[in-house]
């Protein structure tokens, strides 16, 4: 007879908890921007990013579990291709065109991250993506207020092909995680001294 299994969480790893952080963190995002408060939404979606970098920090630390790859993807597909995605569209007052650009973004983001999960990075000297991340989004949410919306939705139109493409693109470092900390303080104080 087999041996009952262990309760899921506890077979969750450290950073597998903090992954679930960010999950919770983007998702009460969604609800800030659901009630209009855009700026606290997006400041609270950087906190959620810089999660989502420490996890992979705390796993090479402490070490990971079978779930966190998926947990990991999972997040992505919320804090870094529909949240962005949605933002846009509201700031877009979802216009036709933004609603085609995200939505084929979207489409080709989730195929970009099946193809990580399955197959992760290219070791060599350094470690490479296959194709485009899908982190590369926050640049679009960024500058969503300072050159506005259209110029967001032109930089959802470049990622698109590049992150389905085979281009090899070096990891970045994870010190420059920090800096997701720096963009939520701008969009805070957007929100508290300049709303």
């Amino acid at each position: 007879m087999s041996s009952k299994p262990k309760s899921l969480l506890k077979d969750l790893s450290k950073a597998d908890y903090v992954t679930l952080a960010a999950v919770l963190a983007i998702v009460n995002s969604f609800w800030l921007l659901w009630q209009g408060l855009t700026e606290l939404a997006i400041a609270l979606a950087f906190v959620s990013t810089f999660l989502d970098y420490l996890d992979g920090t705390i796993a090479r630390r402490y070490g990971s579990s079978p779930y966190g790859k998926v947990l990991d993807s999972l997040y992505d597909v919320l804090g870094w291709v529909l949240f962005p995605a949605l933002v846009i569209n509201i700031e877009t007052q979802f216009a036709w065109w933004s609603i085609v650009v995200t939505s084929v973004f979207c489409l080709f983001a989730i195929l970009r991250l099946s193809r990580f999960t399955v197959g992760g990075y290219i070791e060599s000297d350094k470690r490479y993506y296959v194709g485009l991340p899908v982190l590369f989004s926050k640049y679009a949410l960024l500058l969503v207020f300072v050159q506005g919306a259209l110029f967001s939705v032109v930089i959802l139109v470049i990622m698109t092909p590049l992150m389905v493409s085979s281009r090899l693109i070096t990891k970045p470092r994870p010190f420059t995680a920090q800096i997701e900390l720096v963009y939520a303080a701008f969009f805070a104080w957007l929100y508290f001294y300049h709303g």
